[in-house]
């Protein structure tokens, strides 16, 4: 990690930069203690630097590391596997990972020697099948809206055809008692030739 040291002006000799965190407000902010701070500051590998009076300070992106780290250590309980923008942290000195190019969230890469799996959240199967099955809805969703919206000369040829024979069937052009009357004369026609 590379630090960038700053010339803090300051317009009178008893006068603070405005863009410094001292140590003492840091540590108050975040309720912690002296040794808690220096664990932190020696685990992050971040040297506090001094006023011309020999006075300690953070720049504003360490006390925010130490933030940020804080937020961490209450979420899992431990340093261990702590990211802050692209840089993965571990006291093993295993790794250091710093990615400027890469700082979006989108793309921070939470890099541990646990297995893959251990850090996946517990529902990504079932979000990952909510995802699959409304894809798979979605066709049958759209088709039918597709045909609430179609009348029939929308449909092709064939399949108006299949209407119309549905029509025909449902409303059939000849009474029960004509097409009996018609049944029965065909098969006294039929009789007759017969004998």
């Amino acid at each position: 990690m590379y630090r960038v040291k700053k010339k803090f002006i300051m317009n009178d000799q008893n006068s603070t930069p405005d863009n410094i965190v001292r140590p003492s407000d840091l540590m108050a902010e975040l309720d912690i203690k002296k040794s808690t701070y220096y664990g932190d500051l020696e685990y992050l590998d971040i040297k506090a630097g001094k006023d011309e009076s020999g006075k300690t300070y953070l720049t504003f992106s360490q006390a925010n590391q130490i933030r940020a780290l804080r937020s961490h250590v209450s979420k899992t309980g431990k340093r261990d596997g702590f990211v802050y923008g692209g840089l993965v942290v571990s006291n093993n000195n295993d790794l250091a990972i710093n990615s400027e190019a890469n700082n979006t969230e989108e793309n921070n890469i939470y890099v541990q020697k646990e297995e893959p799996t251990a850090n996946l959240e517990s529902n990504i199967v079932r979000e990952a099948e909510e995802l699959a099955a409304r894809g798979m809805a979605m066709n049958n969703l759209l088709k039918i809206q597709l045909a609430s919206q179609m009348s029939f000369d929308d449909l092709s040829p064939d399949l108006q055809e299949k209407v119309n024979i549905a029509r025909e069937v449902a409303n059939p052009k000849w009474t029960p008692a004509e097409l009996a009357q018609k049944i029965l004369a065909q098969h006294r026609s039929s009789r007759r030739v017969q004998s």
